[in-house]
């Protein structure tokens, strides 16, 4: 017997499943997942790509550690904590969750208690009643005599014909009526899911919170990128002024001389004012690098949830002989899936597939169970007592018949939603192609134009020492000597911005690769 029961169920749930209106989701269309055989910009042994697919369980880890920076890893873990943007990104998953639960609540009868007390008099003066006389009354009880006075205006009198010895009862009574009545039932309201509707409702929920959840994971990967490229411009402005203040010095010293030239008679004072120029210059560079040091680290308080006014990050130069670590980009497809954007976009997709279902369900009819037991009662006394209990139950059912096609453009609508989250499934597929191709452009460009600025340098410090040297020795006029250092300068400020430049779009390809990596 329980083998037949389990086996009609089975039969049951099987038939239910194959009712559910819509379409199946099963991924994106082909077409949109398409990719290309290997990155532009990557190396040669990229890999074979596949169509795309969420790797949503695949940890990112704290991919900033590459980079040996103790000062960055406590401002990216204070970014994590207290960024605004994330704490705001973590809410609204909190709230998709319970969206989620409460979607799914709606496989279960809603059981409700409706307990009411009425104290209730009836009117005394409503329509105008004939009295008619409809037969004996088989209760008893007072009733109206033949030939008796009517005690309402209007109303007939019975006649003789059929005056009898049990009382009459009127067809209306007009009297009014007061009287108590308590209630205690419970009210039970179950919708019978028997084409989808609600199944369908909540697979859109369930995929527009993982979208949300997927939006979380981007927000946070966006701050984390924000927080190591705004730390790594720091870093360089840091050298920058290094370099700067390296140059005033020297730039101090050869006024000093500039000056001592002048009182001996062995230069004139065109050369003095040429010095005080170029040290005005610089100092003038100087303020505004500052500045702009300033406005950064501003910024990196705002990233880490803390007021610009209380953030003193310490004097820290980036490093110019050190390259940037080397992110491999060797990687199958793969790696784009764990991008958290293009797994909301596809999560998104999956909603607007759902919808269609519930779109189509709207055209079949809603099958509710619903009920109610408890206990009815003129005396409260008696509210409990078993001979007041009361129930019902039944069906009911809704049809539509005539909508006025507000089904039929749901419908349509839900379709054109589906189309639209396709086009944008596909944009940020583009997107992130286009991220990946930045990135490792800038990379390969930055290098090479690090290495040519490693030679411009020396060759300008080369020229620096000769032009001192001939100067020194009456060969050469201290104009030649002050385009030397202002080269001198330029080419090694290059390098230090460059050196930043180079970190920032390793950043930048970490973030477009999805956050890290095995």
């Amino acid at each position: 017997m329980k083998s037949k029961r389990a086996a009609c169920g089975g039969i049951i749930a099987a038939w239910l499943a194959g009712c559910t209106v819509g379409p199946n989701y099963h991924g994106p269309p082909a077409e949109e997942s398409t990719a290309p055989a290997k990155f532009k910009n990557g190396d040669e042994a990229t890999g074979n790509w596949k169509v795309a697919e969420p790797a949503d369980a695949q940890a990112r880890g704290a991919w900033w550690t590459i980079f040996h920076e103790p000062e960055l890893n406590e401002l990216e873990n204070q970014a994590g904590a207290a960024n605004p943007d994330v704490r705001v990104a973590a809410g609204r998953v909190v709230e998709a969750r319970a969206l989620d639960r409460v979607a799914a609540s709606q496989f279960y009868p809603d059981v409700t208690f409706a307990g009411s007390a009425v104290r209730q008099r009836t009117t005394n003066t409503g329509p105008k009643q004939l009295g008619e006389l409809v037969g004996s009354n088989p209760f008893g009880g007072a009733g109206a005599a033949a030939g008796a006075t009517p005690a309402v205006p209007g109303m007939k009198a019975p006649s003789a014909a059929s005056s009898g010895s049990a009382p009459l009862v009127l067809a209306e009574q007009p009297l009014s009526t007061t009287y108590s009545l308590f209630r205690a039932p419970l009210e039970l309201s179950w919708e019978l899911d028997l084409f989808g509707r609600l199944r369908r409702n909540y697979e859109s929920y369930r995929a527009q919170r993982e979208a949300i959840e997927k939006d979380y994971q981007n927000v946070a990967l966006s701050v984390a990128a924000n927080v190591a490229v705004n730390y790594f411009a720091l870093r360089s402005l840091d050298a920058e002024i290094a370099i700067l203040n390296r140059a005033l010095a020297d730039r101090r010293e050869a006024l000093r001389i500039s000056e001592e030239r002048l009182e001996a008679g062995l230069t004139s004072e065109l050369d003095v004012t040429r010095a005080k120029a170029d040290l005005a210059s610089d100092e003038s560079d100087l303020f505004a690098v500052q500045r702009t040091r300033g406005e950064v680290e501003n910024a990196i308080g705002t990233l880490v949830g803390r007021p610009a006014s209380l953030v003193h990050l310490s004097t820290h130069p980036l490093s110019t002989k050190n390259a940037p670590p080397r992110v491999p980009t060797s990687l199958p497809s793969k790696l784009l899936e764990r991008r958290p954007d293009v797994a909301e976009a596809e999560r998104q997709l999956a909603s607007a597939n759902a919808q269609i279902g519930v779109a189509k369900a709207a055209f079949f009819p809603v099958i509710r169970l619903t009920g109610e037991g408890g206990f009815e009662s003129a005396d409260i006394r008696l509210l409990f007592n078993w001979q007041s209990r009361i129930w019902t139950l039944g069906p009911s059912i809704t049809l539509p018949i005539f909508e006025g096609g507000k089904n039929i453009a749901n419908l349509k609508a839900a379709h054109a939603r589906y189309d639209e989250a396709v086009g944008r499934y596909r944009g940020q597929v583009l997107t992130a192609f286009q991220d990946v191709e930045n990135a490792l452009d800038d990379l390969h460009q930055l290098a090479g134009q690090a290495e040519a600025d490693e030679r411009a340098l020396a060759a300008a410090q080369r020229s620096l020492l000769l032009a001192r040297q001939q100067y020194a020795k009456g060969q050469v006029n201290f104009l030649d000597v002050l385009d030397a250092e202002r080269t001198a300068l330029a080419d090694e400020r290059l390098t230090a911005q460059l050196a930043g430049q180079r970190m920032q779009s390793t950043v930048q390809l970490v973030k477009a690769l999805g956050g890290g990596w095995h």
